[in-house]
């Protein structure tokens, strides 16, 4: 499982539209920061390549500023049946 976060900035304007164009990128998820032009994003995939090579395309998206990773999980996911004690 391979999971990145990142703030993605743009023009409070343009946040909602900068929203919908980034949720067609597969696994991308928008979590909040609209109404301040700093959108969460997550980016949930299988390689971490593939994970880099979708938020290098976030720069191509029209109204994006800049964009900057938080935060890069890789590994294995927990067995369902694993307890967590």
């Amino acid at each position: 499982m391979n999971v990145c976060s990142a703030i993605v900035h743009a023009k409070p304007e343009n946040a909602v539209g900068v929203s919908s164009r980034l949720e067609e990128f597969p696994g991308v998820e928008v979590h909040g920061g609209k109404d301040v032009g700093k959108l969460i994003v997550t980016v949930e995939g299988g390689e971490d390549d593939t994970l880099a090579d979708i938020m290098a395309k976030f720069g191509d998206v029209e109204g994006v500023i800049s964009t900057v990773m938080i935060y890069h999980y890789s590994g294995e996911e927990a067995d369902s049946e694993e307890v967590i004690q």
